[in-house]
């Protein structure tokens, strides 16, 4: 948000080819924005930030997601039939990351600013799920318990933007589009990731002798997804996931077993019961030597995973603080059913002048 630019923005846009009423004649003493003398012949040009900032910020961010396709290869064979996104069962996919973000940003026009962005961050993937299989009927024939894991990862992000911003009377409007793309160890492929957002708000000057001291409230929404993701793929040993799940899956299997061989021995269960009773067993001794001797538990396996945000939007709520010229502190929360977003940060600001000056 560039909020000191709230007055001109909309004026020079609607009539930067009308001529100059005022007879301010100094010259506009730095290489940007383009158009800045015409901003400076309106008398306005004390309203504009100095035209470069450098912006340290720091992020916090939880999305829900889902699962919407999984596919699985252990030592080449194929496990998609027998492990799958309805036999898993996800029941919860969140992911947490936070970090630093660095911004590099220039106003090229006195109502558009362009930047350039650099993440490093540390995360987090929660996933909790209750494998379950059922027979043709969709009556469940096992059901393993709920196992919760968590991910840790480290990742790079980086990207462009631009912000556009318009003002009237303190009033002022803003729209920001960037698309950055993501580096982790734990997938193959880069992640990108679009971000569109509007926000609105007033200023209010702090001291009447001092206008560049003043603080800016807004509120609007951002919509954020992926862009270009026809899945990721990755690999990872699923003993470092879920360590005890080998010993939990053939112990519900061995039990589910011997209680339905059980009912198969008892002599007043009935013909059909028995046939029924014989063929879950079939079923689950089938599951059960495929899943073991494919090394499921102990090797890595390699994975194919397609995912999507449950909530894309959230709404925000911030301010911009100017201190001066040069130093301003910035403060964002988003919220939503599935989303929340948390960013501090401080930008410095500066000019590099024309020749000659």
């Amino acid at each position: 948000m560039k909020s000191s630019c709230l007055l001109i923005a909309t004026l020079w846009f609607l009539n930067f080819s009308l001529q100059a009423q005022s007879s301010d004649t100094t010259i506009f003493p730095y290489v940007l924005p383009v158009w800045g003398q015409k901003v400076q012949e309106r008398g306005m040009a004390d309203q504009l930030q100095l035209p470069f900032g450098l912006n340290v910020n720091y992020v916090n961010a939880f999305v829900d997601m889902e699962i919407t396709e999984f596919q699985l290869l252990v030592g080449g064979s194929d496990l998609t039939g027998i492990l799958n996104t309805e036999t898993l069962n996800f029941t919860q996919v969140g992911a947490t990351t936070n970090g630093l973000n660095l911004r590099a940003d220039a106003w090229i026009l006195p109502f558009v600013n362009v930047y350039g962005l650099f993440s490093s961050v540390k995360g987090g993937t929660n996933v909790s799920l209750q494998p379950t299989w059922k027979n043709s009927l969709g009556e469940i024939i096992l059901q393993l318990p709920e196992f919760s894991s968590e991910v840790e990862f480290d990742a790079i992000a980086y990207g462009a933007g631009t912000t556009w911003i318009f003002g009237w009377n303190g009033y002022f409007l803003s729209t920001d589009i960037n698309y950055s793309r993501t580096d982790t160890e734990l997938l193959k492929e880069q992640v990108g990731y679009m971000t569109l957002s509007a926000r609105a708000g007033y200023r209010f000057f702090l001291n009447k002798n001092n206008r560049d001291l003043f603080i800016a409230p807004y509120m609007g929404m951002m919509h954020r997804n992926f862009v270009g993701a026809r899945g990721s793929s990755g690999t990872i040993g699923l003993d470092e996931v879920f360590p005890e799940l080998d010993n939990t899956f053939n112990n519900r299997v061995d039990t589910r077993l011997n209680s339905n061989q059980e009912m198969i021995d008892d002599p007043n269960t009935s013909i059909g019961d028995r046939i029924k009773l014989e063929a879950q067993n079939t079923a689950l001794r089938e599951i059960q030597s495929r899943v073991n001797e494919s090394g499921f538990f102990t090797t890595e396996i390699d994975y194919f995973i397609e995912k999507e945000l449950i909530q894309t939007v959230t709404f925000q709520f911030g301010f911009n603080f100017q201190i001066n010229k040069n130093w301003m502190l910035r403060g964002e929360y988003g919220v939503a059913d599935s989303q929340r977003f948390l960013m501090t940060g401080l930008q410095y600001r500066f000019g590099v002048k024309k020749k000659g000056i």
